[in-house]
């Protein structure tokens, strides 16, 4: 792995005590998987769409937090990354 590249990036942002990634067991794989054939986006966009559907293990409202809402389809709560309010300015 390279200094700086997106591999290390993703790394810093997994040990953030703030990040979660939810753990697929063997239907959300076959779920996402499915997304990802029918062309909904890649893995990490179909990953994440299956996390803010509506799920039974799961009771509150999933929002993403993302630079890129527009890849997202209607329906699903996402929050720019790089808006004030995320950035502690009111």
């Amino acid at each position: 792995m390279r200094a700086g590249s997106v591999d290390d990036i993703s790394w810093h942002a997994l040990a953030l005590s703030t990040g979660f990634v939810d753990n697929l067991d063997a239907i959300a794989a076959v779920t996402v998987g499915t997304m990802i054939r029918d062309g909904y986006g890649g893995p990490d966009v179909c990953h994440a769409l299956y996390c803010a559907m509506p799920r039974a293990e799961f009771a509150g409202m999933p929002i993403l937090l993302t630079d890129r809402e527009a890849v997202y389809p209607p329906g699903v709560i996402t929050v720019d990354i790089d808006s004030p309010g995320m950035l502690g300015f009111a």
